[in-house]
């Protein structure tokens, strides 16, 4: 077993490089563990440390709490910390192209208002919805929140945005790294059309749970997969757009990647 050394990288540029190399990997495949676990998270630790039901929304975990927990809501903290996370992830990337750096920076700053910003939840709701009856009888303060006058949906076009502006970059700039792939180690169309595939999935499956949530409250647990399913999807970006990178060992070995350009 490895264990922790303060000892630095040798003296040598081979071994620098590969040292910063490892970290700008490293960003990337924590962006994907990230993604892939914020959805296991809210339900798994929300059932089994606390009792939470599952949500009908991920963003229902922000006021999820039984009546002995109004006072810490204890959800909330791995909710916003997950999505501040992604956000701070994403605006410390730097896009291969001043395009996709801009982008990225703007989908950072819409996680971050995500989890920022609450879904906005109102009195008339918890006529049709139990869940909404039930947090407002336990939780009065949340019930109060509901009765202020309340400003734009902050929440929802923080989350739209997020999911637009990532399927722009996966459409539109993450090919820009293909030309670096070597002969032999990489499909650059294969790659593209799987950059593409995710990029509409990006849009489709925020779209689709906005759709279930407006037309099919009865079956309002199946919006919860159905954004799990979308930020999987982002996960899977950032998953393949390491293995990309790692063919191409445009960071590892930039030399022998402008090589296989050149070619």
């Amino acid at each position: 077993m490895l264990m922790p050394s303060n000892t630095p990288p040798a003296r040598s540029a081979p071994a620098l490089w590969a040292h910063f190399s490892d970290t700008y990997f490293s960003l990337r495949v924590g962006l994907a563990a990230l993604a892939f676990a914020f959805p296991l998270v809210l339900y798994l630790y929300g059932r089994l440390r606390y009792g939470l039901d599952l949500q009908p929304s991920m963003s229902a975990y922000f006021f999820a709490a039984t009546a002995q927990q109004c006072a810490s809501f204890p959800m909330r903290t791995l909710f916003v910390g997950f999505l501040c996370a992604i956000g701070v992830g994403l605006y410390l990337y730097k896009g291969i192209t001043a395009l996709e750096n801009v982008l990225l920076n703007i989908a950072g700053a819409c996680a971050a208002g995500v989890a920022i910003f609450p879904e906005r939840i109102t009195v008339a709701e918890a006529q049709t919805d139990a869940r909404l009856r039930q947090l407002f009888g336990d939780c009065p303060s949340v019930l109060q929140w509901a009765q202020a006058p309340q400003g734009p949906p902050l929440h929802y076009i923080a989350a739209v945005s997020l999911f637009v502006i990532l399927a722009v970059v996966a459409w539109a700039c993450a090919h820009q790294t293909l030309e670096y792939l070597p002969a032999g180690k990489g499909d650059a169309n294969r790659f593209r059309r799987t950059y593409r595939t995710l990029a509409v999935l990006m849009v489709l499956c925020p779209l689709t749970g906005g759709v279930l949530a407006l037309t099919l409250s009865h079956l309002s647990s199946y919006v919860f997969f159905v954004e799990a399913a979308g930020v999987w999807t982002f996960g899977a970006y950032w998953a393949v757009k390491s293995r990309e990178l790692s063919l191409s060992r445009l960071e590892a070995d930039p030399a022998a990647a402008v090589r296989n350009a050149a070619r």
